[in-house]
């Protein structure tokens, strides 16, 4: 019930609540000046019939509702009706009290252009208030001489000016504050586009990890079922050799993404010690190359000592593409690694390098299922050296080989 009643007073009919607001104050204002006339507080001027000041006072508390909604024009009808009370009648009191009230709302909730032209009219009068009242005093018109150009700057400046500053000093405070919000709003935004960028960056990591995880695996069970199902005579002992070896990669494979999963089903951040891969361990991922038929030189591993946990994990996995690339393409199937550091010294940056070469025979490309590769494997490598700030080159090396050469900056 209380709800419609405030939706029948919100009514476009009735001028809305803010509109109804401001016919209370206009009643209210309209009250205390008719209050004030039958006190006799006003000028009293010969030849003019005090009733006649009520029409000013009616004429200026009418503009009241047009106080927030179009302050120009009851700015407008509130001047005609206080110069007429001021030059005519009175003046009285309550109209100039009422008028200040529309300046302040012309100042607060008018367009620019008005309060533009507000703050012109009154500086121009303010000018001709006091080359008037000098004028005055200076022709000896005033009686009190400097003393009353004094009060009347006061009068002017506590009609005019105070409403005008006090109503743009709430416009400033109102701007500055939108000001605010739409910057909250594009701080909100911001973050947002952040989280989605975080997101994003986390999905591409993770699908790295994926691809380095299963590719060396399944590239390994691939090269080893298609040199099964191209044997002519069958071959037991062989073909239990393969099939080990196909075991061995899925069993391993499998693990390894378990591990994963483990780490994103866990609640609390995990710690990336036990799950992060060292280039320390290496050795396992030349053991399974080695029993897919890749023959394999590793060097180096053990003489680059500690590493940061980042640059450990890139370097491994780097280590793993290479590996998987040889088994896919390499003819014949071999490959030299080759890992070490370099520029280290005098507190600079050092480079981890990580070089791997293998030879590559156009022919090469048939010994792999089609559609196996796509190219992810040396996007996520080059993208794994530049999140470190460092590089990766792959391409012939003009020789008839296949260099990779990475060099992943350590921190002294």
């Amino acid at each position: 019930m209380r709800q419609a009643r405030v939706e029948l007073l919100d009514r476009e009919a009735l001028g809305g609540l803010s509109r109804l607001g401001s016919l209370l104050w206009a009643a209210a204002n309209l009250a205390v000046g008719l209050l004030l006339w039958v006190l006799g507080v006003f000028v009293h001027r010969d030849g003019v019939d005090p009733r006649w000041l009520l029409v000013p006072l009616t004429v200026v508390c009418a503009a009241l509702p047009l106080r927030r909604t179009r302050p120009g024009t009851g700015l407008a009808v509130a001047t005609a009706g206080l110069a007429v009370d001021a030059a005519v009648l009175g003046p009285s009191v309550w109209p100039v009290v009422v008028y200040g009230d529309l300046l302040y709302a012309a100042a607060v909730w008018g367009g620019s252009r008005l309060v533009h032209g507000v703050v012109a009219a009154v500086t121009a009068g303010g000018v001709a208030t006091l080359g008037l009242g000098g004028f005055l005093v200076r022709s000896m018109l005033v009686a009190d001489g400097l003393l009353g150009l004094l009060q009347l700057i006061g009068l002017y400046t506590l009609v005019f000016v105070t409403p005008l500053t006090g109503g743009l000093s709430v416009r400033a405070h109102r701007a500055r504050a939108e000001l605010e919000r739409q910057r909250a709003a594009q701080i909100a935004r911001l973050a947002e586009l952040d989280r989605a960028n975080a997101v994003a960056a986390e999905r591409a990591r993770m699908a790295r990890e994926l691809h380095d995880v299963v590719a060396n695996h399944l590239s390994a069970v691939a090269v080893q079922s298609t040199a099964a199902l191209a044997l002519r005579d069958f071959d037991p002992e062989r073909v239990r050799g393969v099939l080990r070896v196909v075991r061995d990669n899925s069993v391993r494979g499998l693990a390894e993404m378990r591990r994963m999963i483990e780490v994103l089903r866990a609640g609390d951040r995990p710690d990336p010690e036990p799950v992060a891969p060292r280039l320390g361990e290496a050795g396992r991922l030349v053991a399974v190359a080695r029993d897919a038929g890749l023959d394999v030189v590793l060097d180096g591993v053990e003489d680059v000592g500690e590493l940061p946990a980042r640059v450990d994990a890139a370097a491994y996995r780097i280590v793993q593409e290479c590996l998987t690339n040889a088994l896919r393409y390499a003819a014949p199937q071999r490959v030299r690694i080759v890992v070490g550091r370099a520029g280290a010294s005098d507190g600079a940056v050092g480079l981890l390098v990580v070089e791997a070469v293998n030879p590559v025979a156009e022919s090469a490309q048939h010994a792999v299922p089609e559609g196996l590769g796509a190219g992810a494997g040396l996007a996520g490598m080059r993208e794994r050296a530049a999140l470190l700030g460092g590089r990766l080159r792959a391409g012939p090396d003009g020789d008839g080989s296949w260099r990779v050469r990475a060099e992943l900056p350590v921190e002294p």
